[in-house]
């Protein structure tokens, strides 16, 4: 899967927001002999909730609403949208492509032509037939001039988009329609990262029909979705839950469990929850000893550990003069001593991360700089950058002051942890910081969709290739994109796009490593974790699998939970 906003995290990442421990709750044991004769035991309480039976409850951040592929660009709303649409591909364990809605792909010699063979026989929820005619359609959307989301990286390099985009063209010139079950995608330039362009799900032309040049009556349904997924939406109440029914008709079978529930959970609550059995499943529980501690006392929960696949980081706005030079990027991660916030936080489960790579990917490499604390190097970085102390001692220069809004998310134990560790040691530098909090929808609006902030925390959910054309390419650098920062290099863009045109994967990591270490010394980012995700499930739940690579939502495991 592509990366995807985490605020958590990712966005997740994994999102970094998390959560308050809770003691153990007392349980009272049931009567089961004489008047004399009791015995103690451990209750289940989610076993006992109304529903309980075919009824399962996740639960996870809050989500934007925005329900449509294409647009969703949060880790939660992606968990919907994966849930209702399907796409033409999916991907293993291992972070292969592997076969979906197209049960299998041909390539051309040049690399440069995908042409798909559909399964036949799926259905759109409403018993509509899917056919390439949908295919075409959806990446038809991603095309339009007046598409707005954060997925252009996908289709921009299609033979025929700029005479679409841009101009009077009618249709896509490298999508073609062969027939019912077949299409293929014709690409401008052979690059290996196209196969994972390809994975958006698919829209019902016929629900979400438009006009060239408008795509607000796709906007108009962001919130009553219709797809071909395992589930149907059923109810959508905003700041509460999503509410799914089993798609009893899916084309590889029909859940297991009837009806599924995303329950918006908080760093105070999620824990609470899962103590009361009133979820039975809490994604992406930070990994701390203290949590660790509850889901032992409480005997009924288990923890299903695995590496993240992201990466937690402070976002520059490098529009911003003061931020614009990397001196003082470099000195602002010298200046915060991120081992011990990981140590304090995390207590053994996470590592301090320098680079925008995860560490299960092959492109991973630790030969950088690792920006080990060093106030003293910080403050010789800013005397080199002109900022001086001022009268009381924040730096000055040219009338400017290193004076930080810090736009943050609520409910999050992590940023709590964050806020008085980052302004006491960037205190000592010469430079302030004060959070600004609101609610993680409005962060992102903020950030992605506005580009009106200083600096803001957030984390990524990483794709399963290293890519990140969509994140650091100046390309990105427009209002929606990913690139929200600003970040513009002449070399980064050149081995970006030199990684997705090389085939040999050895030469690949070369590039990319050369990659990393020039995002390590440009650092667009302050890097600041990367840990364990771990995924808290009470033991009514059976194959519950999930792994750096596949979420809940992929079809080997959400058709195979049983309660």
């Amino acid at each position: 899967m592509k990366r995807k906003i985490c605020l958590i995290l990712c966005l997740v990442l994994v999102l970094s927001a998390v959560l308050s421990g809770c003691g153990k709750k007392e349980e009272p044991a049931p009567v089961t002999g004489g008047e004399d004769e009791t015995e103690e035991t451990v209750v289940n309480p989610a076993k006992t909730r109304d529903g309980a039976s075919d009824t399962l409850i996740i639960g996870t951040h809050e989500t934007k609403g925005d329900f449509v592929p294409g647009i969703a660009g949060e880790v939660y709303d992606g968990y919907v949208t994966s849930l209702i649409f399907d796409a033409l591909i999916s991907n293993d364990k291992e972070g292969n492509p592997t076969s979906h809605l197209a049960k299998n792909w041909d390539i051309s010699e040049d690399h440069k032509t995908y042409t798909f063979h559909l399964v036949e026989g799926v259905k759109f929820t409403d018993g509509t037939p899917l056919t390439a005619k949908d295919v075409e359609f959806t990446y038809t959307f991603l095309c339009d001039p007046s598409y707005d989301g954060p997925r252009s990286s996908y289709v921009e390099d299609l033979v025929g988009y700029d005479e679409y985009h841009n101009g009077s063209a009618t249709n896509v010139a490298g999508i073609k329609v062969i027939d019912d079950h077949n299409i293929s995608f014709t690409f401008k330039t052979a690059m290996i990262t196209h196969i994972w362009d390809l994975i958006i799900g698919i829209m019902p032309s016929h629900i979400y029909a438009y006009e060239k040049g408008n795509i607000q009556p796709i906007k108009d349904k962001m919130n009553t979705p219709i797809g071909s997924g395992s589930f149907i939406l059923a109810k959508y109440e905003p700041k509460q839950y999503v509410e799914f029914t089993a798609n009893e008709n899916y084309f590889l079978g029909a859940p297991k469990i009837k009806k599924l529930i995303l329950k918006f959970t908080t760093a105070e609550t999620q824990m609470q929850e899962l103590e009361k059995g009133t979820i039975d499943v809490q994604l992406a529980v930070p990994p701390k000893e203290e949590n660790k501690n509850m889901v032992d006392d409480a005997e009924f929960l288990n923890i299903h550990s695995f590496p993240d696949n992201g990466y937690g980081y402070m976002g520059f706005n490098l529009r911003d003069e003061r931020l614009s030079d990397k001196r003082v990027r470099q000195a602002l991660t010298y200046g915060f001593n991120r081992q011990q916030f990981v140590d304090v936080y995390y207590q053994g489960y996470a590592e301090v991360s320098n680079v925008p790579v995860s560490q299960v990917s092959w492109a991973y490499t630790e030969d950088i700089n690792k920006y080990e604390y060093d106030p003293e190097k910080a403050k010789a970085l800013l005397d080199e950058a002109g900022w001086k102390p001022g009268a009381d001692g924040i730096r000055e220069k040219d009338g400017k002051r290193l004076e930080f809004v810090w736009d943050t998310y609520t409910d999050s134990k992590y940023v709590e942890t964050l806020i008085p560790m980052l302004k006491a040691d960037w205190e000592k530098i010469g430079v302030k910081v004060e959070p600004n909090l609101m609610e993680f929808a409005a962060l992102t609006e903020k950030v992605y969709d506005k580009q009106d902030f200083e600096m803001f925390n957030m984390a990524w959910s990483l794709s399963i290739d290293p890519d990140s054309k969509e994140v650091f390419h100046s390309s990105a650098d427009v209002l929606g994109g990913f690139n929200s920062g600003g970040f513009r290099n002449e070399e980064n863009d050149k081995l970006i796009d030199e990684g997705r045109m090389e085939f040999d994967q050895e030469k690949r990591a070369e590039i990319y490593h050369k990659w990393v270490e020039l995002i390590n010394e440009e650092l667009p980012y302050m890097f600041m974790t990367q840990n364990l995700v771990w995924d808290v499930v009470n033991n009514r739940v059976k194959n519950f699998n999930t792994s750096p690579y596949e979420d809940f939502t992929y079809p080997v495991t959400i058709l195979n939970v049983e309660l």
